[in-house]
């Protein structure tokens, strides 16, 4: 029998699995899915799998920050309800760009709904994600104390990119990057808009499994943190 959740990722067009993290956006899940696939040509194991899928928040200005914050509450809402029915739990989380409004979401969320707790039910991406080990409470400040080299430096997925692939891209379109943030041994790059298909279209047609290392690292984590297994991921 579909159950509440089920139907209402039908309805929304999710793929999803017993674990799913939800982005901002289609192109994070493309940067992740190629990751997977990248992993699983080179591994034999697929890091996106039943247990644990990517999903897209919505498309264009669907999506964003604000989507998450919409699908979150709304799919909440029919995992409570199909439990009090007698079905399955599923599990979705949100994992927000380290950016201006990312921020103010992630800090908002749980003011918002009080379940919601960071780092374990809503994710910042950072240069530098906590251990899976530290425990639920100080895993946010673990997260705090290893970024202070890079406060105020935003993060996003497409930074995820090795240093080989976005140095490509810059040689191929040299008008693209607008802005160059560098802090300790990190370098974040603010891409014209209207050229960000042109990074996610490289990395799909010349990435190996070496380019991919941080996602693939990204996704263990996560994984980790949601209490999937990840052992035989190589990242």
């Amino acid at each position: 029998m579909t159950d509440l959740v089920e139907m209402y990722a039908t309805l929304v067009g999710w793929d999803i699995a017993e674990t799913n993290v939800l982005v901002e956006g289609t192109m994070d899940v493309s940067y992740l899915k190629h990751a997977s696939l990248l992993h699983a040509q080179a591994h034999g194991i697929q890091v996106i799998d039943s247990d644990f899928a990517i999903i897209a928040s919505g498309e264009g200005d669907d999506g964003g920050v604000h989507g998450v914050n919409r699908a979150l509450i709304g799919i909440r809402q029919n995992i409570d309800a199909t439990v009090m029915s007698g079905g399955k739990r599923h599990r979705f989380v949100g994992l927000y760009d380290n950016d201006y409004a990312g921020r103010n979401a992630y800090n908002v969320m749980p003011l918002t709904d009080t379940r919601i707790r960071p780092f374990v039910d809503v994710f910042l991406l950072q240069p530098v994600m906590p251990p899976v080990g530290n425990g639920l409470t100080d895993r946010q400040l673990a997260a705090t104390g290893l970024n202070m080299g890079y406060r105020g430096m935003d993060w996003e997925v497409e930074d995820l990119c090795s240093h080989r692939i976005l140095e490509e891209f810059e040689r191929r379109h040299p008008a693209a990057v607008v802005n160059r943030v560098a802090m300790k041994d990190r370098l974040h790059r603010d891409i014209d808009r209207s050229a960000k298909p042109e990074l996610i279209k490289l990395f799909k047609e010349t990435a190996t499994v070496d380019d991919a290392r941080d996602m693939l690292a990204l996704m263990k984590l996560l994984r980790g943190y949601l209490g999937v297994a990840n052992g035989d991921i190589r990242a």
